[in-house]
Order: structure tokens, then sequence, then C-alpha cells
């Protein structure tokens, strides 16, 4: 076996699998979809005086979590995406504040 080889079987038989699964990829954006919406209904019903934003973005980011908890491969992968935007938006209101 070359090397070549050697990372193609651990690649594609870890976390990045996940990517050439059309199925799983399906089901990552559905949750993704699911838990946007979750987060608009919830900011849209928490009360102006106790930022709804923040208490939006927490009920999707913990109904993902709940899912991952659950056992969901595709719900890890939408939780790690969601933690990433958090991190980048974090970054650009440093920045351009």
């Amino acid at each position: 076996m070359t090397v070549g080889s050697l990372l193609v079987v651990a690649l594609d038989a870890g976390w990045w699998s996940i990517f050439g699964d059309s199925r799983q990829l399906g089901a990552a954006t559905l949750i993704a979809i699911a838990a946007v919406v979750f987060g608009v209904i919830v900011q849209r019903f928490w009360p102006r005086s106790m930022q709804p934003v923040l208490f939006g973005w927490l009920a999707a980011l913990g109904f993902v979590a709940v899912l991952a908890y659950a056992g969901v491969a595709s719900a890890g992968v939408v939780l790690w995406l969601f933690i990433a935007m958090s991190v980048l938006l974090g970054i650009l209101a440093l920045v351009f504040n």
C-alpha cells in the first residue's frame, strides 16, 4: 500500500465520510434548517427586553446538541458548523466594532 491509499482509507473511515455520503449530507442539511427555524421561532416569541437573538441562537444550538447527544452523526457535523460560525461572527464583531 502506498501512503496515498492509506490516507484515503483513513479519511474515508472517519469524519470526512459524511461528506461522501449524500444521505448523511442531506440529513445534516435538514437538521441545520430545522435548527435555524426553531431558533427564529424562539427569537420571535422571546420578550424584546431579554435579548431574543441570543436565546434564539442558544435554542438552535441546544436543538442540534441534543440530536448530537442522541447519537445522530449528521448533527455532530452541524454542531461543529454552528460553533465555527459563532467563532467567525465573534471575530467579525471584534474587527468591525
